[in-house]
Parts: structure tokens; sequence; C-alpha cells
């Protein structure tokens, strides 16, 4: 009997969350597979790309909500790849950034089986374009930093002297929770309560909502709101910003 071909892992970025934001190349590796592994965060409209035929598994995870472990989907992920499958595992955003595209990849290369990385447009780079915030701006900013606003331990613990930086524009994934904790360490640390703070959420799709708010006010703001992950949150001058290029505004 010949020996089974076992054909290359895809682990791709699905963008935040607007159909047309898919890189040409995550399009076309849709319409290929023969298993898909994808996350709570892929919207119906992306999900609809994929043929009937294809075999589809949802690895779903939100805050102390899994329907599958992490350990599952890796084994998971191994298992169909050695059926001999064209397997995409479909994650939002860009896999790469606080997606746990490379622990994945890391267990495939412990098992010996070949995967590619198919970048996607990133949450804080997709979200903050279709809200007019640019990342960076000069005499603004003169970086961006990405933090998790989640742990896995009881405190969330950052460099937040080095974080704390006026010149630099942090973007915050998974932030919701721990706001508070978040907004009050930076102005502890020196930044302003004024500085302008932005929350996104569901940002690129319809179901879009922003709110623009401050350093001291933003997690009673948020609270007040209702705000619901997915929520990016965006802290620095550049926030300043967003009355002047939001097109919505216009």
């Amino acid at each position: 009997m010949p020996k089974k071909i076992i054909l290359p892992v895809s682990i791709v970025g699905a963008g935040p969350g607007d159909p047309e934001l898919l890189t040409l190349k995550a399009h076309r590796l849709l319409k290929e597979a023969e298993a898909v592994v994808y996350d709570r965060l892929i919207p119906e409209n992306i999900l609809s790309l994929i043929p009937k035929r294809t075999q589809k598994f949802f690895a779903g995870k939100s805050c102390k909500q899994h329907v599958m472990t992490q350990d599952e989907i890796n084994d998971l992920l191994v298992s169909l790849a050695k059926k001999g499958l064209k397997v995409v595992r479909l994650k939002g955003g860009d896999p790469m950034i606080f997606g746990r595209g490379g622990e994945e990849a890391e267990h495939l290369v412990q098992h010996k089986i070949p995967f590619e990385i198919v970048p996607g447009i990133s949450s804080a780079s997709g979200c903050s374009a279709y809200s007019g915030i640019p990342l960076t701006y000069r005499g603004l900013a003169l970086g961006v930093r990405y933090i998790t606003g989640h742990s896995k331990e009881p405190e969330l613990e950052l460099n937040w002297q080095s974080l704390a930086d006026p010149d630099t524009t942090l973007v915050v994934y998974m932030g919701l929770a721990n706001l508070a904790i978040i907004t009050s360490k930076l102005i502890e640390h020196g930044l302003p309560a004024d500085l302008p703070v932005a929350a996104i959420q569901s940002g690129t799709t319809d179901n879009n909502r922003i709110l623009i708010s401050t350093l001291g006010k933003a997690p009673a703001a948020v609270k007040r709101a209702k705000f619901e992950p997915p929520t990016l949150i965006i802290i620095g001058k550049v926030v300043s910003l967003y009355s002047m290029l939001n097109n919505k505004n216009k």
C-alpha cells in the first residue's frame, strides 16, 4: 500500500472581520481546503466561502470557555494532516499576533508535519485604519506596541514603566476585563489621565462600534456603553486624529 502523502497544514490569518480584507492566498486556500479548523471570531460571511464538501471543525475559545483546548486543537491538526487532507487552520487577524499560531506551528514541527503560515491583516492595523486612527504619526507617535490585556496568571504583570511612553501608541488586545487595571497602572507610571483612548468593538464589520474617551475615564465609559469582546483598545495621542480622519464623521 503506497504511503500517504502528508500535505502542508496552512495556518491562515483571516483578517479582522471584513471578508474583503482576506488575502488572495487565504481565499484560494479556503476554496481548496478539505478540512478547515476555525476560531470563534471568524464571521459567517467568511465561513460561507468554504465549499460545502469541506469538513469544518469549530475550535472557538472565549474567556474561560473553550469548545476545544489548545492541546486538542494541536492534536486535531496533526490527525487531519496524517489523513492526507488539505488542512487550513483559520484564525482571526494575523495568526502570529496573539493568535497562538506559533504554538500550533511548533506542535506540527514536533510531529514532523509540514506547514505554511499565511499572514493576515492584523486586528490592530485593520481596526485602526477603518476607524481613521493612524498607529504612528509624525509628531504624535514614534512607534507602536502591541500588548495583551489577558494573562494566564492571576495578575496582569507587564513592564508598566516601559509601556508608559507618551510618544508610543499602545494597542491592547483582549483588554476589556483588565482595562481598569491597565489604565490605572499607566497613569501611576506617568501617562496623563487625559490621554486619548479608543475602544473599537467588532472593528471592520457591520457591527463596528467606536468609543472615544481618555485614560482616566475609559474603564467607566466602556462599561457604561456595555462593550463586549472582541474589543481592541488604542491608547495614545494618535487617537486625537479620530474626529478628523474617521470618514463616518464626514
